[in-house]
């Protein structure tokens, strides 16, 4: 079986000549002809290619709402033209190609290939362009034309290519250890440039869904991985809704990055901050990505303990990770889901909340007493709403930007500890639209040890 049967099927001997299919993947360009508006490149052709072939330009990492063709005027094997070829390398001369844009990785095709045909082909012809023939190396052209997923899908073919090896060899361990830290801090430039980015949530608590991996060990304990959330870019979408289409735990939202392009960063740097999450996985299973490495992160060393804003990620992490385990019926999943919420109760017996109050008469005594440096003893009022185990609960946040939420700039924030309110007070941690609020009573505070 040939290359295009493998990865479109065999074609019905009763095929008409007129329906066969054709994809060109662009692994070099050569140059512009001699007029300055043809160009000359050279791609693996997968099908049957002929000379008058009308085939339509795609840039996998570009989204293109009205498709853009052009036509192969001349075909060369081997330096010798021919009229019509199949899977084989070629050189071929493209109408007007000059002002299609076309670079390394753009693929050529007929219209009745699939979305799905041509992704396969295009990883084919990534391999081969910068893998094989490049060995992982960009020239200063390919780092202006490819998109942060050209590199992502880049860096895992060459990933995949050198684990074996990765594992043995030292020499090869450091250099695939270079062409990662180049490819990042590329994909890193340019992710934060990019319009938008789609984001996997959990509908359970309507926030990024965390994705960690965890191991169970015996009575030990469990031991978790890193965890991440998802980013894919928009020219992908298509092909990522198909793969979570049934699953109903994971869903896809925008993130726009606004007209000061700040919006992606924003959004990742409060993620790394607030919500434990320690790194990003940018498309392909292999591009994982830590938080120091995308950006530089608030370090309190050597700061006053009073002056350092109260933010509780571990706490949170755990907190997504058991409530985004609620429902599941297999039996191992429900364990770790079970341990994650232990650890977050954990968390609970030493963490700094802040529960929002409101000052009576605040500024009138500042107003009245300018110049003293003694706090004022002023009356104030806790958020509450109805216990559960008790008459009254307590609200308390996990940091600053939750309360901000929820209460307007009249409310200020009192620091405390749960030890504090526990004994009179049920308490609930993030209350409000959050669905990962959770309501701590004081026999189950005390029974965490």
């Amino acid at each position: 079986m040939g290359l295009f049967d493998f990865l479109f099927g065999k074609k019905k001997e009763a095929e008409s000549e007129a329906e066969s299919s054709c994809i060109l993947g662009v692994i070099n360009v050569i140059g512009v002809d001699d007029n300055a508006t043809d160009l000359i490149i050279e791609g693996f052709v997968q099908g049957t290619l002929k000379v008058g072939d009308e085939l339509v330009v795609t840039k996998i990492s570009c989204l293109s709402k009205t498709p853009v063709k052009t036509v192969i005027s001349s075909i060369y094997v081997y330096e010798e033209e021919v009229q019509e070829t199949s899977e084989i390398v070629v050189k071929v001369k493209v109408k007007d190609g000059n002002k299609l844009g076309i670079y390394k990785g753009t693929m050529l095709h007929s219209e009745n290939v699939t979305d799905t045909q041509v992704y396969h082909a295009y990883r084919f012809t990534m391999d081969i362009a910068f893998v094989k023939q490049q060995d992982g190396i960009l020239t200063e052209e390919d780092r202006e034309k490819l998109a942060a997923s050209d590199i992502s899908e880049i860096w895992s073919l060459y990933w995949k290519a050198h684990l074996e090896e990765f594992e043995r060899v030292k020499e090869i361990e450091l250099k695939v250890d270079q062409r990662r830290r180049d490819f990042f801090n590329l994909i890193r430039e340019k992710l934060f440039l990019l319009d938008d980015i789609y984001v996997i949530y959990s509908p359970i608590t309507n926030e990024p869904h965390l994705f960690a991996t965890a191991l169970l060990d015996g009575n030990k304990g469990i031991t978790v991985s890193h965890s991440r959330v998802y980013l894919v870019p928009s020219s992908y979408m298509h092909y990522r809704k198909d793969l979570y289409r049934n699953d109903k735990r994971a869903e896809f939202k925008r993130i726009e990055n606004g007209p000061e392009k700040d919006g992606i960063r924003n959004f990742l740097r409060d993620l790394f901050i607030y919500d434990g999450v320690e790194a990003i996985q940018y498309f392909t299973e292999d591009t994982f990505i830590f938080a120091k490495e995308l950006m530089d992160l608030p370090n309190y060393e050597g700061v006053d303990e009073a002056e350092i804003p109260v933010t509780n990620p571990e706490l949170m992490k755990f907190l997504h990770l058991s409530s985004q385990s609620n429902g599941i019926e297999d039996k191992e999943q429900k364990q770790i889901g079970n341990a994650y919420f232990y650890i977050f109760a954990r968390f609970t017996k030493t963490a700094k909340f802040i529960a929002p109050i409101r000052l009576h008469g605040y500024d009138q005594l500042l107003e009245d007493n300018p110049q003293t440096d003694t706090e004022p003893n002023i009356p104030f009022n806790l958020a509450i709403q109805q216990g559960k185990t008790k008459e009254k609960a307590v609200q308390v946040y996990t940091d600053w930007k939750r309360l901000r939420k929820h209460f307007g700039e009249e409310y200020k924030g009192l620091v405390v500890t749960l030890d504090e309110l526990i004994k009179d007070y049920d308490v609930v941690i993030n209350p409000g639209e959050y669905p990962i609020a959770e309501l701590m009573t004081e026999e189950f505070f005390n029974a965490v040890d």
